[in-house]
């Protein structure tokens, strides 16, 4: 065998490949140790100043699970034994930090720190026993102030040096076109901005409950991703009572809306003097639907950009300073090979979840969400 030293360049991709080449070739495994370390030497003799890189490659952990990433595709695969996959979607394993961080350690071996968000997807076409829910966010790190969280960076869990937002799992293949894609991403910025309120039935002697996270009774701009009502659509009844347009309280239909002006704002997209003045609803004591609308008995409280900034501070980075385009590694879960048609699935929505422009398909896209403003990479 012939080996061309320029071809084989000493970064940790092209040694992967070569890995994969031999280990296709049905010869011994100590030749073919042989073979690569005298490709190895013989690079260094012919040029010196590559030794560190040489030493580098040889020091390369490789990941403990095969991950896949076809040629020209924006994803990847990771491959478990069954034993495993069944116990990570059957102990839903992502929300146990044991197992999500070693998985995501794992993952690094093979991808450089570059990745502002790692987005895990299920080989499920829906969402299997044992897990509760369409897309789970948690944090990794934050140093944006004003949105009501604190400042905080676990990227050494993980494997990172402080780059890694968050990571995602979603628990279906299709749940990255039709959502919760757009809806796990805002949770980075949006989990403790207000002081929410929900109820779970309708009746009247209700007690509301605190819904941080969510939007809950709160208007806006638009219905949000995080739940929330149209804001123009808001009725005073009097005596405290208030009719609106259906709305979500969790969510609002996955990728079918866009992200409204708080969000927006909390985001880093926009100043804060672009966020329309909206009410908060706590203390609900009463909720009833009647003919497609609801009704509902509880405190209302105002917010304009002033509110916001009194109860939150300024945001820090601003709308002029944040980040405003972000990197995305998505791989997909599975405990077999992907099909060719599973391949095209998940790849044909990341290409449309990152396409920087408007599409002909009625949910929404990040750079459609953020109306033009933010943009999001997912590639390899």
């Amino acid at each position: 065998m012939v080996i061309n030293c320029s071809y084989f360049y000493l970064t940790k991709k092209y040694f992967n490949e070569f890995s994969l080449i031999i280990s296709k070739i049905k010869i011994n495994k100590l030749i073919c140790i042989s073979i690569i370390l005298i490709t190895l030497t013989s690079c260094s003799n012919s040029n010196d100043d590559s030794q560190d890189e040489i030493q580098s490659i040889v020091d390369i952990e490789k990941p403990d699970h095969l991950i896949t990433t076809p040629s020209s595709y924006k994803v990847s695969s990771l491959l478990m034994s069954s034993v495993e996959y069944s116990n990570w979607k059957s102990e839903d394993h992502f929300s146990d930090g044991t197992y999500r961080e070693a998985l995501i350690k794992d993952i690094y071996k093979q991808f450089s720190d570059k990745y502002d968000f790692i987005m895990l997807v299920l080989n499920e076409e829906e969402i299997p026993e044992g897990i509760n829910y369409y897309g789970k966010n948690i944090g990794v790190s934050n140093n944006v102030s004003g949105i009501g969280g604190g400042i905080y960076d676990y990227t050494s869990n993980y494997g990172s040096s402080g780059k890694l937002k968050s990571v995602m799992q979603l628990s279906s293949l299709g749940f990255l076109q039709n959502g919760p894609a757009l809806h796990e991403l805002l949770h980075n910025w949006a989990n403790y901005a207000l002081p929410t309120e929900n109820v779970n039935e309708t009746g009247s002697n209700l007690v509301s409950f605190s819904y941080y996270g969510h939007w809950g009774f709160t208007g806006g701009s638009t219905r949000g991703q995080l739940g929330g009502f149209k804001q123009s659509t808001l009725e005073d009844l009097g005596n405290n009572q208030y009719a609106v347009e259906p709305f979500g309280a969790f969510a609002n239909g996955g990728n079918s809306v866009p992200y409204n002006e708080l969000e927006l704002y909390l985001m880093g997209m926009i100043p804060i003097n672009s966020v329309s003045q909206f009410d908060l609803f706590n203390d609900i004591t009463a909720f009833e639907i009647n003919n497609n609308k609801y009704t509902f008995t509880a405190n209302r409280l105002s917010y304009g950009p002033a509110e916001l900034e009194s109860l939150l501070g300024a945001r820090s980075p601003n709308s002029l300073n944040s980040q405003k385009e972000f990197d995305l590694l998505l791989i997909v879960l599975s405990n077999e090979q992907l099909t060719n048609d599973q391949w095209e699935i998940i790849n044909d929505a990341a290409e449309w979840f990152s396409f920087k422009g408007v599409d002909q398909i009625p949910s929404y896209n990040f750079w459609e969400a953020t109306n033009g403003i933010g943009s999001i990479n997912i590639e390899n």
